[in-house]
């Protein structure tokens, strides 16, 4: 949902009619969703691992939604700090994401001139840094990107300084560093707010339904293993082993799975061939 930012122009500042968007309201919520889906993958590969299943899908997932938040959220406060300069009348002739935020200052002294004198801290400049680093790693295909973001992280102690791989400085990518990214984002966010006199992004309906956390039947690990245990009824027999079997045979009188194990004529029951159909 695009939210359209209503607050008034200060003194002797005319805003555009041509600009009425503050995208920053899109990008943040999209984050948030991404940023909770990702703590729902993590926590379903913790339930595959406990099943003595394989996590790599589901931890798939979870990088992949954890890549989505970075990405966006970086979007959503490139947005926020664009959106004071259109609203202040700034403009920044640089396209750098860094040098547009060192001008934000500039353009809360023009959009609240009475106000406390506004500037970016230390760990806030930091976590642009970080930011910024990811999201060029992710987003650019340039080996300078890359590096600077392994530089980054080897100078933090989270990998080793060694040739760490791409893939390696992927695994980084969890649902917690999404939370803390989302997180980091809405506090610098709520203080510049505050300072240049408009809405942070999250404070105009940037909510979410429960359906968009709502994970889809086809990435539902035991709707896939059910899925595939009906095709390959169709295509002829299963093969299980004994563990499987037990557990099939366990969730089937649960009612878990919606299909049935069939033992064919003349056999025990054992490790080896055995037929299903659906209920």
């Amino acid at each position: 949902m695009t939210t359209t930012n209503t607050t008034a122009p200060a003194a002797g500042q005319e805003l555009d009619p041509r600009h009425d968007v503050d995208l920053a309201q899109l990008m943040f919520r999209r984050a948030d969703v991404e940023r909770h889906r990702a703590a729902m993958y993590a926590a379903q590969a913790e339930q595959e691992r406990a099943a003595s299943h394989s996590d790599l899908e589901r931890r798939t997932r979870e990088r992949d939604a954890a890549i989505a938040t970075v990405v966006l959220i970086q979007a959503s406060v490139e947005a926020f700090i664009n959106w004071a300069h259109i609203r202040a009348g700034n403009t920044v002739t640089s396209m750098r994401f860094m040098d547009r935020a060192n001008a934000l200052p500039t353009s809360a002294s023009r959009l609240r001139p009475s106000a406390e004198v506004f500037a970016w801290t230390d760990d806030e400049e930091t976590f642009f840094g970080e930011l910024t680093k990811w999201r060029n790693f992710l987003g650019h295909a340039s080996p300078t990107s890359r590096n600077w973001l392994r530089e980054l992280l080897v100078e933090r102690g989270e990998i080793p300084d060694n040739e760490t791989t791409d893939s390696q400085i992927m695994e980084l990518l969890t649902a917690d560093l999404a939370a803390r990214f989302v997180d980091t984002a809405r506090t610098l966010m709520t203080r510049a707010a505050t300072a240049n006199g408009t809405s942070a992004p999250f404070t105009l309906g940037a909510w979410h339904a429960p359906d968009e956390l709502e994970e889809p039947a086809l990435e539902d690990p035991a709707f896939l293993r059910s899925l595939l245990r009906a095709v390959l009824r169709r295509t002829g027999t299963l093969l299980l082993s004994t563990d499987e079997l037990s557990r099939e045979l366990d969730q089937q009188h649960s009612g878990q799975t919606g299909l049935r194990l069939r033992q064919r004529p003349g056999q025990r029951r054992r490790s080896g061939r055995w037929m299903i159909k659906r209920e």
